[in-house]
């Protein structure tokens, strides 16, 4: 009972430590801590949206690329086959909403590539097929969506047996263009139809 009494007081005599030393504690220091913590939760979530761009790419979805970022800044680090990938990497990454700079560390090695090619099945959709194409046209929308050059646009997604259908409004070709690549690119779409309109 004594014990346990002494280790209640203990306790007590901590918390009340840590309380009197937080309180007495510089405020400014407590908010340059809070500014760091927002920070860190933000280069955090910004990892995480790069991560899924490259998942969301047929080219890149397979290759061992870290991804790393402090504030703002994203870094690639490690090994792809061919050149033109390493670029892909680096252009999807920047193309993600809030990354202010990519900082590219990949080195080229050889080898075969992540990309798949699938051929698409005639006639009417299995449940299983209808399944995929949901999981698809997920996918699609997600990656339109990590890309800051199509923030704001009205760009539908239809897929039947992996076949993709774009449609909707942009305001640049170059966006509807950008908008049938980033398709095109998703894994598991066997081709895209382009009826997106542009505004100029």
């Amino acid at each position: 009972m004594i014990s346990r009494l002494f280790a209640l007081i203990v306790l007590v005599a901590l918390v009340a430590g840590g309380l009197y030393y937080w309180r007495s504690s510089n405020p400014e220091s407590r908010q340059e801590s809070l500014k760091v913590v927002g920070r860190e939760i933000k280069d955090t979530a910004l990892t995480g949206a790069v991560k899924a761009a490259f998942e969301l790419n047929r080219n890149l979805k397979s290759l061992p690329i870290s991804v790393s970022t402090e504030q703002g800044t994203v870094t690639l680090r490690g090994d792809v086959p061919q050149p033109d990938l390493r670029e892909l990497a680096e252009q999807v990454a920047a193309a993600v909403p809030d990354v202010r700079q990519v900082v590219n560390h990949l080195r080229v090695t050889g080898g075969a590539t992540g990309g798949t090619s699938e051929s698409q099945p005639s006639g009417a959709r299995t449940l299983t097929e209808s399944v995929d194409d949901k999981a698809v046209e997920a996918q699609v929308r997600l990656a339109l969506s990590l890309n800051k050059q199509l923030k704001g646009t009205d760009i539908k997604v239809e897929v039947f047996k992996n076949a993709v259908t774009l449609s909707g409004q942009v305001s640049k070709a170059s966006q509807k263009a950008l908008a049938v690549q980033i398709a095109q690119d998703t894994p598991g779409v066997s081709s895209v139809t382009d009826r997106i309109t542009a505004a100029e």
